[in-house]
């Protein structure tokens, strides 16, 4: 009890921190002021770190997401809490160091010492298979997307003459090495975040605990791609071809996640999917190279923070609390209306998080979703291609997006009128009979240290879309309105008759999985049996040759070493004998 109450305290702490910073600074915290230029710099020892409004708010958002996390492990939590509290702090901290840093190099590290707690954290229950395949799949593409970052690193750097962030761009560079080291970064930036093709390893990242899924999907870790390119605006905005390569990467993400998201069968998937999607809006929106497309990137990571950590903790109350969050399982439950009227404050919770997230009009969602279509649709007004194919990619996940949330709201709570033949792929599972009839006489909401953060952030989903200033297009504002309306009429009326919409090439999230096990894995498996073979088979077997032959002669020259003087005297002679013969034979 003292070590989770000082862990609390430890990362409540943070957040004076933070207040402490806007007070010493004067660094407006909102997000109504992400165009500030000016810069405080201030040198620790031989690191350089870095306090603008951009910090300030990634600072915000980290300290408040982290704070909820612990508080709401506390209850979650009860295996291997030593390692899973100190792998937490220091994730948190990495973000933190990736966030202040004004050096690549230090940047760099907090950037790869939060792919390793990753790891480790979704490794927390190792005894599952599962859990065990996650992390290494976590570890090996973001890792893979790390190895282009460092050479970015390498290129930008010395090719400005310096690794420090706020002096990038102050010099001369050609444009081709410019292009070069950001298209380098992005492959990083791809890898973290979870983009296409590097998007597959997020999904498989939900055996982890809730509350590190809601830590790395809010605050840390994939959040760390939007805020570098954001940091280094400057010189992506230098590099058109590296903005266009984003705005395609990201139009295509968003649409490919948000239709694996309607076809997800488990709340954390369809969350994880989602999580794709919505930082592919983001991207979009620093992809169209302005500052109001920055801004409306930022103001969406922020509400994004809120609505999603949000969700992943109330996934973890059904977890918790039911032991599983797959739909088929708790259809069982809501047949009786068991959830909704024992889970209370989860259902009211998620309820609010599945409205920001599909953009209900009040709520943080809806206005950050629209601040980016707005930036867009400035873009396209102009005649810009970028700015239409971003324009329409977004329109479209916002309807994909108001579908899967109502599916997901409707399929978890509220009981289907016609149940049979849908979720069909559970239904030869014999596993399921046993759950037919549930014991609900003791399901009931999660204690009140894992319910606190959730009311804390389902407030913040309120309140933080009116800190940007309510400016609405009314306009947009219709359109986005109708399209999540659209979006949620089909998902109603599917529920309505008992029907999943889970064509094949969704179920199996168009193939990509099995692409990679037969292009990619099997080939590097053979390779390494190959690689084994002819290390153990030609060069070890030289090797073992060569020790054998010198152990051989040793055991020949030992046998020649009797201890017995009649032995050398004869062999004496007999060699006397040998070389006055061979010497006659020569004369001769």
């Amino acid at each position: 009890m003292i070590a989770t109450t000082w862990r609390v305290i430890g990362v409540g702490f943070s957040l004076v921190v933070v207040l402490a910073a806007i007070l010493l600074w004067g660094v407006d915290p909102g997000v109504t002021d992400f165009r500030g230029t000016g810069v405080d710099q201030v040198v620790f020892w031989t690191y350089d770190l870095r306090t603008d409004n951009l910090t300030v708010l990634m600072l915000a958002v980290v300290g408040v997401v982290s704070t909820c996390v612990q508080v709401y492990s506390i209850g979650y939590v009860h295996e291997r809490v030593a390692s899973y509290t100190a792998l937490v702090t220091l994730f948190t901290a990495a973000m933190v160091t990736v966030v202040v840093a004004d050096s690549l190099f230090l940047l760099l590290i907090g950037w790869e010492v939060m792919g390793a707690c990753s790891y480790l954290l979704i490794g927390h229950y190792w005894e599952r298979r599962d859990a065990r395949s996650g992390a290494m799949k976590a570890f090996l593409m973001t890792r893979l997307g790390d190895v282009g970052f460092l050479f970015g690193i390498f290129v930008l750097g010395i090719g400005y003459g310096t690794f420090r962030i706020s002096d990038l761009g102050a010099g001369s560079i050609s444009p081709a090495v410019l292009t070069t080291g950001t298209v380098l970064l992005l492959v990083g930036v791809i890898g973290k975040s979870a983009q296409v093709p590097l998007q597959t390893w997020l999904p498989d990242a939900m055996p982890g605990p809730s509350p590190v899924s809601a830590l790395i999907h809010a605050a840390t870790m994939v959040a760390a791609g939007v805020f570098l390119i954001a940091r280094l605006f400057d010189l992506f905005v230098e590099a058109r071809t590296t903005l266009t390569i984003l705005a395609i990467v990201a139009c295509v993400t968003m649409l490919f996640a948000a239709l694996c998201a309607m076809a997800a069968v488990e709340v954390k998937r369809v969350l994880a999917w989602s999580t794709v999607s919505q930082l592919a809006i983001m991207f979009s929106g620093l992809a169209l190279g302005t500052e109001d497309g920055r801004h409306a990137a930022l103001f969406h990571l922020a509400t994004h923070a809120a609505f999603k950590g949000l969700l992943f903790l109330c996934a973890g109350v059904l977890l918790h609390q039911v032991g599983s969050a797959a739909f088929i399982v708790l259809r069982r439950y809501t047949r009786k209306g068991a959830l909704r009227k024992q889970l209370r404050v989860t259902f009211v919770t998620m309820t609010i998080g599945l409205a920001a997230l599909a953009g209900v009009p009040g709520l943080a969602g809806f206005f950050s979703k629209d601040s980016v279509i707005e930036a867009a649709w400035h873009v396209a007004r102009d005649g810009s291609t970028v700015g239409w194919i971003v324009l329409v990619s977004v329109c479209l996940t916002a309807a994909l997006t108001a579908f899967y949330c109502v599916r997901l709201w409707l399929w978890t709570f509220f009981r289907t009128p016609a149940l049979a033949g849908a979720l069909g792929a559970f239904e030869d599972d014999d596993a399921m009979a046993d759950l037919d009839e549930p014991d609900t006489s003791k399901l009931k909401d999660a204690p009140w240290v894992m319910l606190a953060p959730l009311i804390v952030l389902a407030l913040a989903v309120f309140v933080i879309g009116y800190l940007d200033g309510v400016h609405l297009a009314w306009g947009i504002a219709l359109l986005t309105t109708v399209l999540a309306i659209l979006g949620a009429l089909p998902a109603y009326s599917l529920w309505r008759r008992g029907a999943d919409p889970r064509p094949v090439v969704l179920e199996h999230e168009f193939g990509f999985d099995a692409a990679y096990q037969r292009g990619v894995v099997v080939p590097v498996e053979w390779f390494a049996k190959l690689t084994v073979l002819g290390d153990r088979d030609v060069i070890g077997a030289y090797v073992r040759a060569a020790g054998r032959a010198g152990t051989l002669a040793s055991a020949g020259f030992r046998k020649l070493q009797t201890g017995n003087v009649q032995t050398y005297l004869t062999a004496a002679v007999v060699g006397v004998v040998a070389l006055a013969v061979l010497a006659g034979v020569i004369a001769s």
